[in-house]
């Protein structure tokens, strides 16, 4: 650590004196051609020196030390390890760590793969490498989704979270030693004692829910003004998942709550909950049908954005393998919730002739013409940058197709009999709607045909997603047959936008 600590004050000090020599390089003028043609010769060297000292810091900071090899050894039930004869247990991303006192000999899971967490030897219970103070393994009733009780005590052993305590220097200061209770914690697993609770009676809603007959209570913490005796769960609406309980929001006889908060207006008799098919960023939705309000989470979708009304909104889309945003339309025009923090946005004006209605996944025809999705990727290509810029999602208007216009072709099948589209007539032209989109790299909903025979036959290999396009069987709509009639976008920063502020 101490050498550590000295690499990091070289690194700081050969950056000052870097910077020092180029504040005198641009405060001399013309006149001052020896000292600027001097700290121009030196900045160089000296940023080269910071980089290769920070380079150095950094493979020692990630260098294993001579106890850090717990991922070689026996793996147990949930997060722990058995490693020459010590327990260890892990935290995802940040390695192992010694749970201090726990008799390797005994050792074990307390509960199923629901309470991972949760361990237990033959004198302690553990929440993590903490111990439940004064609870015996024999003296536990119940055990559940990370809830743990004696019949008149109870505790919740949450995920990993933030560690208050924790801050960045401590990864240059403390020991990286799995064996060393100075290890780093940016995340721990955080042990929440029960308050007011009928242990006796405690039973899980769904998750980090969990009721008494009284009480309700998220994530061990009781839901203030909660009614434990209706506490219930709230079901996913729509997509892949309907009818399923959503495990963040929940409802009793008078309110909804999300992670444990009141979800403000909303009826519970009338509330469900809906996710994006195919999504991997945690998007969670509601909708209160009775009013038909839109939820983000606990947050309501405002009557009006930038005086425009966004009341009275129909879904269109949530399905992340088709579109890069949830789409959501009404009179005003389509709308979007922007996960990179600013709410919700109208995209664009109202481009549809009466009501849509989907033709396939991805792909809309109204009274006058057919409307098709299309998902958009944008990356940096420079040399220093090549993040992610922007998730795009785009509507084009195929002109003059109403739904008389369009008939189901066939369903066409691959290799092993799975389905891998339909091909439609629109008016005269042949279109493939694949039944899958950007996951496979197939980023339109609609595709026109080219080749039918060789559509079909590339279709039976298993990499068809690559060959449809390569050989010409299918081609994507462009401006010669169809118009971009709504564009919205999430921006992401730049790897280097800091050095821009």
């Amino acid at each position: 650590m101490v050498l550590l600590m000295i690499l990091l004050l070289l690194v700081v000090g050969v950056l000052i004196s870097g910077l020092a020599l180029w504040r005198a390089w641009q405060s001399h003028g013309a006149g001052g051609g020896r000292p600027r043609a001097f700290a121009r010769r030196l900045i160089a060297p000296l940023l080269l020196a910071s980089a290769l000292l920070l380079a150095v810091v950094f493979v020692l900071v990630a260098a294993p030390g001579e106890d850090d090899s717990a991922g070689s050894g026996k793996s147990l039930p949930g997060i722990y390890t058995l490693h020459q004869g010590r327990i260890y247990m892990n935290i995802g991303g940040q390695g192992y760590y010694r749970v201090p006192g726990a008799d390797a000999g005994s050792f074990g899971p307390l509960g199923g793969p629901d309470s991972q967490n949760l361990g237990k030897d033959r004198s302690a219970v553990y929440c993590g490498s903490r111990v439940i103070p004064q609870l015996r393994p024999e003296q536990v009733r119940f055990v559940s989704d990370g809830y743990v009780g004696d019949g008149r005590r109870a505790w919740y052993c949450t995920r990993p979270k933030r560690n208050a305590s924790y801050h960045w220097w401590h990864d240059f200061t403390h020991s990286q030693g799995e064996d060393s209770p100075e290890k780093p914690r940016p995340t721990d697993y955080v042990l929440v004692p029960l308050e007011s609770v009928n242990a006796a009676n405690l039973k899980i809603v769904v998750d980090a829910y969990a009721q008494d007959g009284v009480h309700a209570f998220y994530e061990g913490s009781v839901i203030p003004g909660a009614d434990g005796a209706s506490f219930q769960t709230v079901k996913l609406g729509q997509g892949d998942l309907a009818g399923r309980a959503d495990d963040r929001y929940a409802r009793d006889s008078r309110r909804v709550y999300f992670q444990g908060k009141v979800v403000p207006g909303a009826g519970p008799a009338t509330f469900v909950a809906f996710r994006p098919d195919s999504d991997q960023w945690d998007n969670v939705y509601g909708q209160d049908r009775a009013t038909g309000r839109f939820y983000f989470g606990a947050t309501p979708f405002p009557a009006e954005v930038d005086g425009v009304d966004s009341r009275s909104l129909h879904l269109l889309i949530a399905d992340r393998d088709r579109a890069n945003h949830e789409l959501f339309h009404n009179a005003s025009g389509i709308w979007f919730w922007d996960d990179r923090g600013d709410g919700l946005r109208r995209g664009c004006a109202n481009p549809f002739s009466g009501t849509p209605v989907m033709l396939s996944p991805g792909v809309w025809t109204d009274d006058r013409n057919a409307f098709v999705i299309r998902a958009v990727d944008e990356w940096g290509n420079g040399r220093s940058d090549r993040s992610l810029k922007a998730r795009k999602t785009q509507l084009w208007m195929l002109p003059g197709l109403p739904a008389s216009k369009w008939t189901k072709v066939a369903d066409l099948s691959g290799g092993q009999g799975e389905s891998r589209g339909i091909l439609w007539r629109g008016s005269s032209q042949l279109y493939f709607a694949p039944s899958a989109g950007q996951n496979v790299f197939l980023n339109d909903a609609l595709y026109i045909v080219s080749d039918p025979e060789g559509l079909k036959r590339d279709l039976l290999s298993a990499q068809y997603y690559v060959s449809v396009l390569r050989a010409g069987d299918i081609q994507r709509l462009d401006s010669s047959d169809s118009t971009v009639v709504c564009r919205v976008a999430s921006r992401y920063p730049s790897t280097w936008e800091f050095w821009k502020q």
